[in-house]
């Protein structure tokens, strides 16, 4: 099966990955995707947010979304895993109001891997008739979005559970409140320059920059600002490490106003220069 398939009728919303072994660069492919891997044998050791290590084993889940770097730091010769690739806009519309439950997971809490994925496997070869079949049915894409729906709420389900959900302060926060949050952080990830002021992030959302203060304060305790930052650093770690573009071109893409000021911004925030973590990075790899 090519590794490769864009499932029909979803445009490029929803791609499945059959067998991981055959993709040369799953950060390439995976830009823009929430993405679900899912560990049957072997091991994986990946580097999400360009600082922590996530270790998955056969009967595991890896959940990265979007805007999160993720660089594959060892792939056993055994491993067996495919993965399934699915834009906001699907991800949303399948899970609807339970997209807080997911966001809150990935963005807040950072739970990257679902500890017991056995239920996955009868799933498997349902999905295998699904994402493998000649796409001719009827209900085809009725059916895709059943599928999906079903999983991703078995995964908030299991998400719902982990002692970091459960532990967190109360929350005083309305479901208006998750929503806009939900929306800044999907116009957060969409945005090439990120870097930007709460206003610019404000007026797109139709609120006051304040506003969207208080509603990341409440929901997440972090305000937008934080946020912001942490979504730009992504951006820096990426093209550091994925692209040979020197760091001017680097700057010029993220919106800074010059090399000078980029390497201040970036030195600030790691203590490093944007060339010494690149020439680190190549030395470890």
């Amino acid at each position: 099966m090519n590794y490769n398939k864009v499932i029909a009728g979803f445009d490029d919303d929803v791609i499945y990955l059959g067998n991981l072994r055959e993709v040369d660069n799953l950060p390439a492919v995976r830009k823009g995707y929430n993405t679900i891997v899912f560990c049957r044998g072997g091991r994986i050791v990946v580097e999400v947010g360009g600082n922590s290590q996530v270790k998955v084993t056969p009967g595991q889940l890896l959940l990265i979304p979007t805007g999160k770097l993720i660089q594959p730091m060892l792939v056993s010769t055994d491993v067996e895993a495919s993965a399934l690739l699915v834009s906001d806009t699907i991800l949303k519309s399948v899970l609807g109001s339970q997209i807080t439950i997911w966001n809150k997971a990935m963005y807040m809490k950072e739970i990257y891997v679902v500890e017991d994925a056995s239920w996955l496997a009868g799933m498997r070869d349902y999905s295998l008739s699904i994402f493998g079949g000649d796409n001719e049915m009827h209900l085809y894409r009725e059916i895709i979005h059943s599928f999906l729906r079903t999983m991703l709420l078995m995964i908030c389900e299991k998400l719902l559970g982990s002692e970091s959900m459960t532990s967190s302060v109360d929350d005083v926060s309305t479901m208006h409140d998750k929503e806009l949050f939900n929306a800044f952080l999907q116009l957060l990830a969409r945005e090439d320059q990120k870097r930007q002021r709460v206003s610019y992030y404000a007026d797109k959302l139709n609120i006051t920059p304040k506003y969207l203060s208080t509603v990341c304060k409440k929901v997440s305790g972090k305000n937008p600002m934080r946020w912001i930052a942490e979504s730009v650093m992504q951006d820096c770690y990426s093209l550091l490490k994925e692209t040979d573009l020197s760091v001017k071109e680097i700057s010029n893409l993220l919106g800074f106003p010059n090399a000078s000021f980029f390497g201040q911004y970036f030195r600030e925030q790691t203590g490093q220069t944007p060339v010494e973590f690149r020439t680190d990075y190549k030395t470890v790899v």
